[in-house]
């Protein structure tokens, strides 16, 4: 009877640290600009720079975050077509900053209050699990001005609930898990 109530007593302890680990580890290092991010209708999301070995990582992350920032209606998004024709037209590489006269005709052409720009710096497995690591922004056209960024970097194991069940075995999954985070980090 004794040692029943011991494991009882040992259970509710673990179910508790597990729990503040888990909220301690919920918070995304971001920044945020409410005030500013209010404002914004329309965003063009840039192509995501690669700086890994995967030849993919761009095209599956941007399109990726295209198309759960489309899900969120968060904002109204133009379309990426448009945005390559304008990087093309100023000869802007994928990872180039924007400087504001090139923010000021995004914004006459296209009506966009925002963009986002981003870094792809880990997209693949490490340890057998899917790993990834990405920076995003997002930039005002009308000022230049950063009014959100947010950093994260995950891998398969980081969402396991309890044995195993939870973890993430596919890139293409952990993606759009992470993309959905930073699109919540929004605001």
């Amino acid at each position: 009877m004794r040692s029943l109530k011991k494991r009882r007593k040992h259970l509710l302890y673990g179910i508790i640290i597990f729990n503040l680990l888990i909220l301690a580890c919920a918070h995304l290092p971001c920044y945020l600009d409410k005030k500013e991010m209010d404002r914004v209708k329309k965003v063009a999301i840039f192509p995501f720079r690669n700086l890994t070995k995967n030849p993919h990582a761009r095209e599956i992350v941007t399109q990726i975050f295209l198309a759960e920032l489309g899900k969120s209606e968060r904002f109204e998004v133009e379309e990426l077509g448009n945005i390559v024709d304008f990087m093309v037209e100023q000869r802007l590489r994928i990872g180039a900053n924007l400087d504001r006269p090139r923010l000021r005709v995004l914004r006459k052409r296209y009506k966009i209050d925002a963009v986002i720009l981003g870094n792809i710096l880990a997209f693949g497995e490490k340890d057998s699990l899917p790993y990834i690591n990405l920076t995003a922004r997002m930039v005002t056209t009308d000022t230049g001005k950063i009014i959100w960024k947010a950093f994260i970097e995950k891998n398969g194991d980081d969402y396991i609930k309890i044995l195993n069940i939870g973890k993430i075995r596919s890139l293409n999954q952990l993606t759009t898990i992470v993309v959905k985070e930073l699109i919540n980090s929004m605001g």
